[in-house]
């Protein structure tokens, strides 16, 4: 049961009628050949959901050359209402990931952090501020993960994940749905 000091996720209607649910995908460059299949088959999977109307937004794809960087990436944060965090060793490594991505997005009012293990984490790893959340596939990372039935299975797990995060925190921003 979420409490009064838990970040709520106001959420405007979408085209579609829906709840618009735009996800900040992080990942570390290092990890981008792994990021890029789960983003892939996410993309696949929250493009048919019923209930919500999910926007993804990576760097990768987003940013066009020429274009400014930080200030799509910061333009990004701001608007997403949902950060997936796609931990590995070069995730927790990054500068840039760990005081601007992560500050942006964990126990920031109106936004919900996701942290999923993409790759596996060392055991004396500085977690920063993702320390004492709960990680999903903490035992599986999607990077061990072998073959296409077993990725979409880890990857409608976590589109469950996603729906059981937005039953507990989402709020309509209008109060329609």
């Amino acid at each position: 049961m979420a409490t009064e000091t838990e970040p709520r996720v106001r959420l405007t209607t979408g085209e579609s009628g829906k709840p618009l649910v735009r996800m900040f995908l992080s990942f570390a460059k290092r990890d981008e050949a792994v990021a890029r299949r789960l983003w892939d088959l996410l993309d696949e999977a929250t493009a048919i959901d019923r209930v919500y109307e999910f926007r993804l937004w990576r760097a990768d794809e987003a940013i066009l050359t020429g274009e400014e960087w930080d200030v799509r990436i910061k333009d990004a944060l701001t608007k997403s209402e949902l950060g997936i965090l796609a931990l590995s060793n070069a995730f927790l490594g990054s500068k840039y990931i760990t005081d601007v991505e992560v500050p942006a997005l964990v126990d920031v009012p109106g936004k919900r952090a996701l942290p999923l293990s993409l790759r596996q984490v060392g055991g004396k790893a500085d977690w920063h501020t993702l320390k004492n959340k709960q990680i999903y596939g903490h035992r599986l990372p999607f990077g061990r993960v072998r073959g296409s039935s077993a990725q979409d299975a880890w990857v409608n797990g976590l589109v469950a994940q996603l729906h059981r995060v937005l039953a507990e925190y989402g709020t309509p921003a209008d109060g329609t749905w």
